[in-house]
């Protein structure tokens, strides 16, 4: 059996930190590469592959973020709290979607495997020592966005995640009592 104490001790504390405190140096060109394997050794019933990665670098970023007041039309409110939040500084950010059209595996199936490439790439970014934070916001549900990102309208954007070195070191948030989440199986 291959144990793996430092994986556990990962997961165990590995730490989101807002795209707008991440800041250089991100992850190197090889680092990338690793970390996109990493990302597509997921679990894919059927190996439909149905997620797609696109790689978006500073400057593409804020190109990127200019054009989302334009393509906002739900409430003013929302785009506030996402242009204050949108003051990006990530050296790196990696939109996964997902196409669920493949009729081979169940849809919910194909969104749940980009989850977890998305999950995988937050690990294995954590385990080049870097931080990250997976967003969506209501640009990840705008037609006018994916057409901006040349994603097809009948694809599902599952995250946004940005990826840098940290400015700051992340607070710990309260996570769930296990004995409020887990329960034992009893059958009749």
């Amino acid at each position: 059996m291959n144990r793996s104490p430092e994986t556990i001790n990962l997961l165990l504390t590995r730490r989101s930190l807002l795209a707008a405190k991440l800041v250089e140096p991100g992850p190197t060109q090889e680092e990338l590469q690793t970390i996109l394997r990493c990302g597509a050794r997921v679990p894919d019933h059927k190996g439909v592959n149905p997620w797609r990665i696109q790689v978006a670098d500073r400057a593409t970023q804020d190109t990127f973020h200019s054009q989302l007041p334009s393509l906002h039309s739900g409430n003013p409110a929302s785009l506030e709290k996402t242009l204050s939040k949108e003051a990006k500084t990530a050296p790196l950010l990696l939109i996964v979607s997902s196409q669920t059209t493949s009729d081979r595996a169940p849809r919910i199936e194909q969104l749940l495997s980009g989850a977890a490439v998305c999950q995988n790439i937050i690990i294995a970014a954590a385990a080049f020592g870097y931080r990250s934070q997976w967003l969506t916001e209501w640009f990840a549900y705008s037609d006018k966005v994916k057409t901006l990102l040349g994603i097809p309208t009948t694809e599902d954007i599952i995250g946004f995640l940005y990826i840098g070195s940290e400015s700051e070191i992340p607070k710990e948030r309260p996570r769930p009592d296990l004995s409020q989440i887990v329960s034992k199986l009893q059958l009749p």
